[in-house]
């Protein structure tokens, strides 16, 4: 009888969609790869070379759908060696829970990155190479890096932000003018300080679960005080560079309220966490001002050069 039960409960597994799509995170890598998109877009029109954007069609399409299966890949693995972490942090996830084995994340992994590989050599075999060694940075992040705290979340704040200049990077490539456009780069380095701030008041967030792999992040080795001033600057600087898309004349006045709007939810995310650098509370709201600021600036980042273009 027993021997059934656990036949039935590894069937189940077997065919747990759900698993499988809740693993990688589909609404942020469908968020994330408009980051590669807003790369081409903003490379194009500070450089157009052909008829219209339109002619690079496939470029949009080939360089999203990279993104996509690059970065699932790279949540799965991050799942695999978290998974005694999320144990304590997130045990609804799909390998603590127990809706998924390692053995069915690793075969996920393979596919998806070959998937990704694929769909990258539709674009070009230099941006092909870039992707490959992306893929074997993340997978080194999620073994090593992520452990030594504040470098493992540099590399969680870059995996996000490298999909502009992954775009810019693979439109290079086809007209064959190898330069990355400064609004492209001031945009990396926006959403990489804004992420790099929520990654850390996540670090103030999981204090208790990092503990179970010795995590080095701010929070645990400095206290919560050093992360709350920490994510404050962070965010400072990537509202600084934001606005200077604005100021240095590489988006129209007319899409300024895209500029306050971000600033302001971005800026307000910096003030919750030093408000209360302990409570639980006043860093959630932090966290999730970030995101939501991080989003509208992908959002203008995206809206600017087609506005432009248009």
């Amino acid at each position: 009888m027993s021997g059934n039960a656990t036949t039935a409960t590894e069937s189940k597994r077997r065919i747990d969609a759900r698993a499988f799509l809740s693993i990688i995170r589909p609404q942020n890598c469908v968020i994330g790869g408009l980051t590669v998109i807003a790369g081409i877009a903003m490379a194009y029109r500070m450089n157009p070379v052909g008829p219209s954007v339109v002619s690079y069609l496939s470029l949009f399409i080939f360089g999203y759908i990279t993104y996509f299966f690059v970065a699932a890949g790279g949540n799965v693995v991050n799942d695999i060696y978290d998974i005694e972490v999320d144990k304590v942090n997130r045990p609804h996830r799909a390998l603590p829970s127990g809706r998924m084995t390692v053995k069915q994340a690793w075969a996920f992994v393979f596919v998806l990155s070959v998937c990704g590989v694929f769909f990258a050599w539709q674009n070009g075999t230099l941006g092909t190479l870039v992707v490959m060694f992306f893929e074997s940075a993340g997978y080194t992040y999620a073994a090593k890096v992520k452990a030594l705290g504040l470098a493992g979340n540099l590399m969680v704040a870059f995996s996000f932000a490298f999909g502009v200049i992954y775009g810019s990077f693979i439109y290079a490539e086809r007209v064959k003018v190898y330069s990355i456009p400064v609004p492209s780069l001031l945009f990396f380095v926006t959403a990489f300080m804004i992420l790099q701030a929520r990654e850390t008041i996540k670090g103030a967030e999981d204090v208790e679960g990092d503990a179970l792999r010795n995590v080095r992040t701010i929070a645990r080795v400095y206290g919560h005080r050093a992360a709350a001033a920490t994510q404050a600057v962070l965010n400072v600087i990537g509202v600084i560079c934001y606005v200077l898309i604005w100021q240095l004349g590489y988006a129209s006045f007319d899409l300024v309220y895209l500029m306050y709007l971000g600033s302001v939810v971005v800026i307000a995310a910096a003030i919750a966490p030093i408000t209360g650098p302990s409570k639980k509370k006043r860093l959630v709201i932090g966290s999730t001002l970030d995101k939501v600021g991080a989003l509208v600036g992908l959002i203008a980042f995206v809206v600017i050069p087609f506005y432009a273009i248009i």
